[in-house]
């Protein structure tokens, strides 16, 4: 972890790894959530790059299987997008719907 190559994503996972504890125990509410997530995110995508950097193959190979994935994935998660998208638009028309008669 403390070699010279490696050196600057060690101190971004660290650094990372730090905000995420820092935002945890000191920040509350939606903004305390969304920045924790970010330093989350963060953490996750240094610690990844780190891992990647021992695979045979380094990125290219890692890149490689990322677009598998893709392909695999990507009509599932079009699916997951339209049904949600319809959930949220039935949820807010029973919203408005409820609230036009309320009134």
């Amino acid at each position: 972890m403390l070699s010279a190559d490696r050196l600057y994503f060690t101190f971004i996972y660290v650094g990372s790894m730090m905000m995420t504890l820092y935002f945890t125990f000191t920040i509350g509410g939606a903004s305390g959530y969304l920045l924790v997530m970010s330093a989350s995110v963060a953490q996750l995508l240094a610690l990844m790059y780190y891992l990647i950097s021992f695979l045979p193959g380094g990125a290219a190979g890692f890149q490689y299987v990322l677009q598998a994935m893709w392909i695999m994935l990507k009509p599932i998660i079009l699916t997951c997008a339209r049904v949600q998208a319809m959930c949220i638009a039935k949820c807010v028309s029973l919203w408005f719907r409820g609230s036009s008669s309320a009134s």
